[in-house]
């Protein structure tokens, strides 16, 4: 008797160079997770993320389980109100300009 074939599930990969769209800022960002380096959202509903405001105006996006152990890690309200949830969204194609493609 044969033995059934296996099937093997691969993870989602995530590409990092895709562009993201940060959905609370209006901001889009091209590089992934500045913490472990893998990408946002593969589906298009998206998911969410931590922005961190770091300084006057720099600011840094995490993937969902890199800002859960970042958030679990901040122990003062005042460094608290620096971070923040969002959304982000992978955009496919090019942006509109001026109302056409």
């Amino acid at each position: 008797m044969a033995e059934p074939a296996k099937v093997e599930v691969k993870p989602e990969v995530k590409a990092p160079n895709v562009p993201h769209l940060i959905v609370n800022r209006a901001e889009v960002v091209l590089e992934g997770c500045s913490a472990c380096g893998n990408g946002f959202a593969a589906n298009p509903q998206g998911e969410r993320a931590l922005t961190a405001v770091v300084g006057d105006n720099n600011a840094y996006m995490f993937c969902a389980h890199c800002g859960d152990a970042i958030m679990g890690h901040v122990q003062s309200d005042s460094v608290r109100q620096r971070y923040a949830w969002d959304w982000v969204v992978p955009l496919k194609g090019a942006p509109m300009l001026n109302g056409k493609k």
